[in-house]
C-alpha cells in the first residue's frame, strides 16, 4: 500500500490523543508540515518540543487556513462549537475528521455543516490512556490498534479510501461501522466499563466517610480494576452526555446482571452462584483469545 502524503495537516486539540496521532504523523512521513492549534499553549508547546508538531497557533482560522487534512483532538461536545466557527476557512474539498469516542449524533450535525463545502468521515482509533495532556504523548499510541471510520449516506468514496489509507499508514486496523452501531457496541464495550470504574471509586468514598481507611487495605485488584477512573472528566462527561441513551441502556443491563448475582448471593445459592461465575470466566478465557 503506498503511503498519502499531505502538503498540511491541522490537528485541532493538542492533549495526548492529539500530540500522540501528531508524532505518528511526522514519524510516519505522512506530510510535509503539521500545524497544531489550540488555546492551551502549554500543550502547543509540549507537543512542538516532541516534535509532534512543525508549528502552532491559538487562531483557528489561521491553523487550518492551508491544511488539506484537518483532525480534532477535541472533546465530543467541543468538536461541533469549534468547527461552527472555522468551517469556512478549511480549503475547499480538504478532508476533515475527528478521533471522539460517539460519533450518531457528532457525525449527522457535521456531514450537514460541512456539506458541498469540505468532505467530512468520522473516526475513532479505539486507543488511548488514562492521563492526559501533551505531556503524556506516547509514540506509537495509534500502532496496531483498531480504527473505526463512520462514513454515511453520501460520503464519497474517494473519502473513504483517503481516510482508511491515512489510519492504515499510522499503523491502525480500519474497520466500518454506520454512527448507530458504533455508539451501541462503544456503550457496552468502553463507556460502561468506565461508568462502573468511576461509579465503583464513588463507593469507596462513601465507605470511607463510615470512618474507615478502606483505600489502605486495596490491593491490586481495585487498582487494576478502577485505573480508568483517573481518566479526563471533561471528555468522559461529554462521552456520557453525547451517547447518553446507549449508555444508559448498558447501565441498565449491568445493573440486572449485577442484581441477579446478588439474589444468588441473597439465596445462598452455591451451584447457582459458580454457574455464573465459571460461565463469566470462560467468557472472558474467550474474548482474551480473540
Amino acid at each position: 500500500m503506498s503511503k498519502p502524503f499531505y502538503e498540511q495537516i491541522a490537528i485541532i486539540g493538542t492533549g495526548m490523543m492529539g500530540t500522540s496521532l501528531g508524532m505518528s504523523i511526522k514519524k510516519k512521513g505522512l506530510c510535509k508540515k503539521v500545524i497544531g492549534v489550540d488555546r492551551n499553549f502549554d500543550n502547543l508547546k509540549t507537543a512542538r518540543g516532541l516534535s509532534a508538531i512543525d508549528s502552532y497557533t491559538d487562531c483557528l482560522k489561521d491553523g487550518i487556513a492551508d491544511a488539506v487534512l484537518v483532525i480534532f483532538a477535541t472533546p465530543v461536545l467541543s468538536t461541533f462549537e469549534i468547527a461552527k466557527r472555522m468551517v469556512y476557512a478549511v480549503k475547499k474539498d480538504a478532508i476533515v475528521t475527528d478521533i471522539g469516542s460517539t460519533k450518531a449524533e457528532l457525525v449527522s450535525r457535521m456531514t450537514e455543516l460541512f456539506y458541498e463545502h469540505s468532505n467530512y468521515i468520522g473516526s475513532h482509533p479505539i486507543t488511548g490512556t488514562e492521563k492526559s495532556g501533551a505531556i503524556n504523548a506516547v509514540d506509537g499510541l495509534y500502532e496496531g490498534k483498531r480504527c473505526i471510520i463512520t462514513p454515511v449516506d453520501g460520503t464519497d468514496g474517494f473519502t473513504i479510501e483517503a481516510i482508511t489509507k491515512f489510519w492504515e499508514s499510522i499503523g491502525s486496523e480500519v474497520a466500518v461501522m454506520d454512527p448507530d452501531t458504533h455508539d451501541r457496541v462503544m456503550a457496552t464495550v468502553s463507556h460502561l466499563p468506565h461508568a462502573v470504574a468511576y461509579a465503583l471509586i464513588a463507593g469507596v468514598m462513601e465507605g470511607e466517610k463510615s470512618g474507615h481507611e478502606l483505600l489502605k487495605y486495596a490491593g491490586g485488584g481495585l487498582k487494576d480494576f478502577t485505573r480508568i477512573a483517573g481518566s479526563d472528566p471533561l471528555m468522559w462527561r461529554d462521552i456520557f452526555m453525547s451517547n447518553s441513551k446507549e449508555v444508559l441502556n448498558s447501565i441498565e443491563r449491568f445493573s440486572r446482571t449485577l442484581e441477579r448475582l446478588g439474589s444468588l448471593i441473597r439465596a445462598k445459592d452455591m451451584k447457582g452462584i459458580y454457574d455464573f461465575l465459571d460461565g463469566v470466566k470462560d467468557f472472558k478465557r474467550r474474548m482474551v483469545d480473540r
